[in-house]
């Protein structure tokens, strides 16, 4: 299950288990568990991921720690942030400080009002058809 895509060169303890990058850069990423440190991946996949000063564009894990650190799309069962940034973050555990601009309470909520909002119009636009009939 695990592979380690590099620009330059392969590196990490045990390629079936551990990925480690530390200040260097990976296109994709696919192991156990995976550390990240001053790094920056394109595409991750892991069971346990931990960064530090580091990004990566889009990550699907099952626990994910992140300090200082930046993601595009963070998919997660458990995120545990510290100082991190997160464009689109989908998790049901999230905690310590993070900044998402979009994550499920967002996405409930832009749901939630597009939903009210096209009930809305539909109950204005059919009293309004009633009154000039």
């Amino acid at each position: 299950m695990a592979g380690f895509e590099r620009g330059s060169r392969r590196a990490g303890i045990d390629p079936d288990r551990f990925a480690g990058i530390r200040r260097d850069y990976a296109r994709v990423v696919q192991a156990e568990e995976v550390s990240i440190e001053q790094g920056a991946v394109v595409r991750l996949e892991a069971e346990a991921v931990s960064m530090e000063q580091s990004a990566v564009a889009a990550m699907r894990t099952e626990r994910a720690t992140l300090r200082d650190s930046a993601a595009a799309v963070l998919a997660t069962k458990s995120a545990a942030c510290d100082g991190a940034y997160v464009g689109v973050l989908a998790a049901p555990v999230v905690r310590g400080d993070v900044h998402t601009w979009f994550d499920l309470r967002t996405a409930f909520a832009v749901g939630l009002g597009l939903a009210v909002g096209s009930f809305a119009l539909s109950l204005g636009r059919g009293m309004l058809r009633s009154l000039f009939r």
